[in-house]
């Protein structure tokens, strides 16, 4: 899948949805999909791996939770989670009428979610070294 037309962007993005399904893979299932509820930590490593190239977004889904993604500085948006919504025939956030109401993003400090991002970035280091 094509995430983004810069080349580092794409092969970051590649990196951190291969190191979300291992996620899954490792945890519990208790989602239906590795995408679900991983929208910051997808957007936050993202970040992580290719800085200032992208900013963070988050907008309320139709639960009114947080959905986040990344876009560039042109706004090309880089949503590594949208699988979350499409397979379940559920309009995806970041794009459509629900994104004109996006916030611009900051990392939270809730520790639960920062354990699962230096989960996510060990696993994307493990791919690295294969």
């Amino acid at each position: 899948m094509n995430y983004s037309q810069d080349p580092e962007i794409e092969a970051a993005s590649s990196l951190v949805v291969a190191a979300l399904k291992e996620f899954y893979e490792q945890g519990d299932k208790s989602t239906k999909n590795p995408y679900e509820g991983m929208s910051y930590i997808a957007s936050v490593v993202l970040k992580n791996l290719v800085g200032v190239k992208v900013i963070l977004w988050k907008v309320k889904d139709q639960n009114r939770q947080f959905h986040w993604w990344c876009e560039t500085k042109d706004g090309e948006v880089i949503d590594l989670t949208s699988k979350q919504y499409s397979l379940n025939n559920i309009g995806v956030p970041s794009s459509g009428m629900a994104a004109r109401l996006k916030e611009q993003g900051r990392r939270t400090g809730f520790a639960t979610q920062k354990k699962k991002e230096e989960h996510v970035m060990a696993i994307i280091e493990e791919i690295k070294q294969k």
